[in-house]
C-alpha cells in the first residue's frame, strides 16, 4: 500500500488545514511560470512523516481544508471521490489540488 507525506497544521481557533505530498517531491520546487503558479513542498508544510491512505482518510474527513500535491496522492483521492478530477491543475507536471470548506 503506498504511504503519502502528511501534516496537520491547526490555528488558534482549531480550524484544521491537511497538506498532502508524494514522498518523492518533498523539498522540490515546482512552478509553472505561464500560469504564474509556484510550490515549494517543503517539509515544514508538508510534514515529514509517512501516513497510509485509509490514516490521511480520517484526517480528512475532520478537516477544514485541504491542499494537496503529487501524481500519486491526488489521483488516489480522484479514486476515493474525495476531489473531483476536473478540479485538478497541472504544475510542471505535476497534479494539485485544494479542498476548502466554507
Amino acid at each position: 500500500m503506498p504511504r503519502f507525506i502528511m501534516k496537520v497544521h491547526e490555528n488558534y481557533i482549531g480550524r484544521k488545514v491537511v497538506a498532502i505530498s508524494d514522498p518523492e517531491i518533498l523539498g522540490k520546487h515546482i512552478e509553472d511560470l505561464d500560469k504564474g503558479i509556484e510550490i515549494t513542498v517543503s517539509k515544514e508544510f508538508y510534514g515529514g512523516h509517512e501516513f497510509d491512505i485509509k490514516e490521511i482518510m480520517q484526517f480528512i474527513l475532520h478537516s477544514d481544508n485541504v491542499n494537496v500535491v503529487g501524481n500519486k496522492i491526488v489521483e488516489t483521492l480522484i479514486e476515493e471521490k474525495i476531489i473531483d478530477a476536473k478540479k485538478v491543475i497541472m504544475i510542471a507536471g505535476i497534479k494539485h489540488a485544494q479542498i476548502y470548506s466554507i
